[in-house]
């Protein structure tokens, strides 16, 4: 039974970022027509209403005082952290590039709950994050054949995005076995969506609502109902049952899929030196790989 269980939270977790692998592609389309505060703003504005139909938004309020700081951490880094960083990386570096960016995840997860968690951290793990990194600079210098402050903010965006989602995502785990999933995802968007408030301005957002084309709605809608409302709390339930750094080692695919997401659908390039820098990413991810350590 506990086996059948284990297969279904994998299966349920491949099928979640066969999604999330291609969100950077409808960032991409959306952000054409849309600032990136704005786009954060429009999904979280969607999604907002039918929190409310989840019992778990009324069923937390007995939440301990000393969870609320955790809670609120853990919501401003899920929603505005990770979403503010990798729309604004966005609009200055391909759907690729940030794919491959999110590529770090799992090694962050697995650092930070090593940190925070005092969960085991192989030493391949800090060789993979290296490795990594050495080729995350190699994929910077691809962009444009030399470093360059649009593309290199840009990427240091899109690191920036992951990080908050490892970061969310490791300080989320004692919550959720405390607690359950669900009341975490819920609690976490609604409280999230409120984080993003400061960067609302009315008059633009209403202006370039107001003239969006088919494809950015329906990259908004992809973005909203599928990534956030079915996403997230699939994500957290996985939580409930498994290491951070476990669940954490299925953003694999992301770098994958995305990046080919990219390319397929955007005709982005990738140049040679770009292909060495990503070869050079997903060779630390092996190395880093924690299912061998099983």
């Amino acid at each position: 039974m506990r086996d059948r269980k284990a297969a279904l939270v994998n299966l349920s977790l491949v099928g979640l970022f066969l999604i999330w692998s291609n969100t950077f592609t409808f960032i991409r389309i959306a952000t054409r027509s849309l600032t990136p505060a704005n786009l954060a703003i429009l999904r979280f504005a969607l999604v907002w209403p039918f929190l409310f139909l989840f019992p778990g938004l009324y069923r937390l309020r007995n939440l301990q005082r000393r969870d609320w700081p955790r809670l609120l951490l853990v919501s401003f880094l899920m929603v505005a952290g990770y979403h503010l960083a990798l729309n604004a990386a966005e609009t200055r570096v391909t759907a690729s590039v940030a794919a491959l960016a999110a590529g770090f995840t799992p090694i962050l997860t697995g650092v930070l709950s090593a940190l925070v968690l005092r969960e085991r951290l192989p030493g391949r793990r800090v060789v993979g994050l290296v490795v990594s990194l050495a080729g995350l600079v190699v994929l910077v210098l691809g962009i444009n054949g030399r470093v360059e402050l649009t593309s290199l903010l840009g990427v240091v965006l899109a690191f920036l995005a992951p990080l908050s989602w490892s970061l969310s995502t490791v300080l989320s785990k004692p919550l959720v076995t405390k607690y359950r999933g669900l009341d975490v995802t819920i609690w976490g968007l609604f409280l999230g969506t409120l984080f993003l408030l400061p960067w609302l301005r009315p008059t633009s957002l209403v202006s370039q609502v107001v003239s969006m084309p088919f494809i950015t709605w329906a990259s908004v809608a992809y973005l909203a109902f599928l990534a956030i409302l079915l996403g997230y709390p699939v994500w957290f339930k996985a939580l409930e049952t498994k290491k951070a750094s476990e669940t954490g080692m299925f953003v694999y695919l992301n770098p994958l899929i995305g990046t080919a997401s990219g390319v397929l659908f955007l005709h982005e390039l990738l140049t040679p030196l770009m292909m060495l820098g990503a070869a050079g990413i997903l060779a630390g991810l092996v190395i880093a790989n924690p299912l061998a350590d099983r």
